[in-house]
């Protein structure tokens, strides 16, 4: 899996924003990231979704909203990985990309347009669309497909007006900024460091091969990092390993050992020192609070 910027194609008559409809036996796309804000919503398939260091579950329906540069791709889940018999259009999703100032600077500068110029701005790390409004927006972007340009903009338009009022259905996903306000070399770097940790931390992690892919000895990486991402590369991986297990936890009845290997721990005992460190409470008592939480 190799992470980098993506430059999106742009068609010979220049429109305000595209829209693609991406129909395949499983999601291929590596983590990456561009400059573009992007609207996507999953019509069929499930696994996890990565975005910036958040993992979720996602199935049909998964709408999320995601600012410029912020880092992301969709996995299906791995038992597919091996199947070579899925339905070619098995994972299915629109995806809608446009810039902030995709009307123009004066345009999104106006009184009218100050709602969805926040919005934008707010978007930087990503919101998950909720409730009434996730439906409503999935119906109008699968509408979008059928208009003539200048109706499918002014419906666009839309979309971004009844996303900037129904703030309330909006879940931000990631919870920090800096990660991504970096330069362009730097975040290369450290988004190649993000898919091979993607790829790689349900199994060993090697910290030389990781040093590799950043082009730097194993010290000068871990100082590096450290000083980008203002966590180690250790706790990074032990991140994605405690949400892999949250979301185990959340969704599953697997018995706890099962659960610890999966997530990439070689123990029980390391295993459950690491979850409590992390979320202040043991796993049993995570498990009990979420099936609590959901009833």
């Amino acid at each position: 899996m190799k992470a980098s910027l993506e430059h999106l194609v742009k068609g010979t008559e220049a429109l305000s924003f595209e829209i693609k409809e991406v129909k395949q036996a499983r999601f291929d796309a590596p983590y990456h990231f561009h400059p573009e804000l992007e609207l996507t919503l999953i019509i069929s398939g499930e696994g996890k979704r990565f975005i910036g260091n958040q993992i979720s579950d996602f199935s049909p329906g998964d709408l999320v909203l995601l600012g410029s540069n912020l880092p992301h791709c969709w996995q299906n889940h791995r038992k597919d990985w091996l199947t070579e018999d899925l339905e070619e259009d098995a994972a299915q999703a629109l995806v809608i990309h446009f810039s902030a100032d995709f009307l123009g600077e004066a345009f999104m500068n106006k009184k009218e347009s100050s709602a969805i110029k926040s919005l934008l701005e707010r978007a930087k790390m990503g919101f998950s669309i909720q409730g009434s409004t996730q439906d409503k927006i999935a119906r109008e972007m699968l509408l979008l497909k059928g208009l003539a340009p200048f109706p499918r903009l002014l419906n666009f338009l839309q979309i971004l007006h009844t996303l900037s009022t129904q703030t309330a259905d909006l879940q931000p996903i990631e919870s920090i900024e800096s990660s991504y306000t970096l330069s362009t070399v730097d975040l290369e770097r450290i988004n190649r460091v993000y898919a091979y940790v993607i790829a790689n931390y349900t199994h060993e992690v090697h910290l030389d091969e990781v040093a590799h892919l950043a082009n730097m000895t194993e010290t000068a990486f871990c100082r590096y990092f450290k000083k980008v991402t203002n966590k180690t590369f250790v706790e990074l991986v032990t991140e994605f390993r405690i949400k892999h297990a949250c979301q185990l936890l959340k969704s599953t009845s697997k018995p706890m050992i099962e659960i610890c290997f999966e997530s990439g721990f070689g123990n029980l005992s390391h295993f459950n020192k690491q979850f409590k460190q992390w979320m202040k409470m043991p796993p049993l008592q995570y498990r009990k609070l979420t099936l609590e939480w959901h009833q």
